[in-house]
């Protein structure tokens, strides 16, 4: 996630395109088409497709070329994540941006665990949404300050992180450049252990270095 940028900010990563083109999924009408009202002031996003179901999103994601999917949950055709982690197997390089009504902590970690890169919540303003999309197509995991708050209550993240605190103190020790038998030592725990922190430090932050998880870290005020 990266709060800093105001919603009017555009992260350089992401003016890297022209046109932005989007599915949207949601089975109700009238939102479907409020979401298309929001983008009219936004040139670079194309909303290309619209799916009132799973399955109809699917049929749709063969034959289109799409960047973002935006998409509710609560479908009548598919259960909560099913469907995120269809798409994510499918699709891997697709962006995934959840917009949803569900402000349940266990439901958004699943939902960013499975696969998709943002969770908005639908009682947010325009101006969040956009700067949510934005965000995602740039490359980061973002989630709304109303879900931060709300994964923070249950003790799931800290500072806005959608880490976990031993992810967190295994993020400030590679900050200091130890190595995974140092960490290990350090938070009696196995150098197995560490390295299988590691991999989900990696995978949440959607990075592949560890230069990305500290920047990450810096930006979220981890240090």
């Amino acid at each position: 996630m990266c709060a800093k940028n105001t919603p009017a900010n555009k992260p350089s990563s992401y003016a890297s395109k022209q046109k932005w083109r989007i599915l949207l999924v949601d089975d109700h009408r009238i939102l479907l088409e409020g979401i298309k009202t929001l983008f009219n002031n936004e040139p670079e996003l194309e909303v290309v497709a619209e799916a009132s179901s799973a399955t109809m999103a699917q049929q749709m994601l063969e034959r289109l070329s799409v960047d973002l999917l935006l998409t509710d949950l609560s479908m009548p055709d598919t259960v909560h994540t099913d469907f995120i982690k269809e798409v994510r197997l499918q699709y891997p390089s697709l962006k995934i941006l959840v917009l949803s009504m569900h402000d349940e902590s266990q439901l958004i970690q699943d939902v960013l665990a499975t696969g998709a890169q943002g969770y908005v919540l639908k009682s947010n303003s325009k101006d969040e949404l956009i700067h949510a999309i934005r965000q995602v197509l740039a490359g980061q995991t973002y989630v709304s300050p109303d879900v931060q708050r709300k994964l923070l209550e249950t003790g799931s993240a800290t500072q806005g992180s959608l880490l976990t605190q031993r992810e967190i103190e295994i993020v400030r020790l590679m900050a200091q450049e130890y190595a995974n038998k140092q960490i290990a030592d350090k938070l009696f725990i196995s150098e197995r252990t560490v390295e299988s922190h590691r991999k989900n430090i990696f995978k949440k932050l959607n990075t592949h270095s560890a230069v990305g998880v500290i920047r990450y870290a810096i930006g979220n005020n981890l240090l």
